[in-house]
């Protein structure tokens, strides 16, 4: 998710039962208009499309069920201390600078942003043969047209893939084959 999907979730959103686990993302902090009280508040995501299920690995429904133990529907998932809602900047200063210190202090070689972490999740998806579409859906973007921009280079990578799955659909045939092969349903 992005950063202002994922820290605007609510308790209520999440079903962690069933079969499916999802979260339900519906809202997004957006900056107010220059002169306004407050400087976020809760709106529609970034587009139509990015009102969307999310579906939750067990790992992660069991890092919800902790993160909701005893917690109103209203309360925000990840939340500070004091159980307000993360600001990007306060989360980036107090938690995100000093992880990512740590880390290059064991060797991570870049200096990574917030937002690279949806990029890693993508990559796993890709690696892991997850069609663009799904991933598409997954990530809320409006057309598949963005996902292929932003991640198709990644698709590269199957090549030995689609070459196995275009062998085994032309019946094991070496290359060299000119003749076709009728396949009957």
């Amino acid at each position: 998710m992005r950063w202002g999907e994922a820290t605007a979730l609510q308790v209520q959103d999440l079903r962690l039962g069933g079969p499916g686990p999802t979260v339900n993302v519906q809202r997004a902090w957006k900056r107010s208009p220059r002169g306004a009280q407050s400087s976020f508040f809760l709106g529609p995501p970034k587009t139509r499309k990015a009102r969307r299920l999310v579906a939750l690995a067990p790992t992660q429904v069991d890092l919800a069920r902790r993160l909701t133990q005893g917690v109103s529907p209203e309360a925000f998932l990840f939340r500070t201390p004091t159980g307000k809602a993360w600001r990007h900047s306060n989360f980036y200063n107090r938690k995100w600078i000093p992880a990512v210190a740590a880390a290059m202090e064991t060797g991570l070689p870049p200096r990574p942003r917030i937002h690279d972490l949806r990029h890693s999740h993508v990559a796993w998806l890709v690696a892991a043969n997850i069609p663009l579409p799904a991933i598409q859906a997954r990530l809320g973007h409006e057309s598949i047209q963005t996902t292929i921009d932003r991640y198709g280079h990644l698709v590269r990578s199957l090549d030995s893939d689609i070459s196995a799955a275009v062998q085994a659909a032309m019946g094991g045939r070496s290359p060299s084959h000119r003749g076709l092969q009728l396949i009957s349903a």
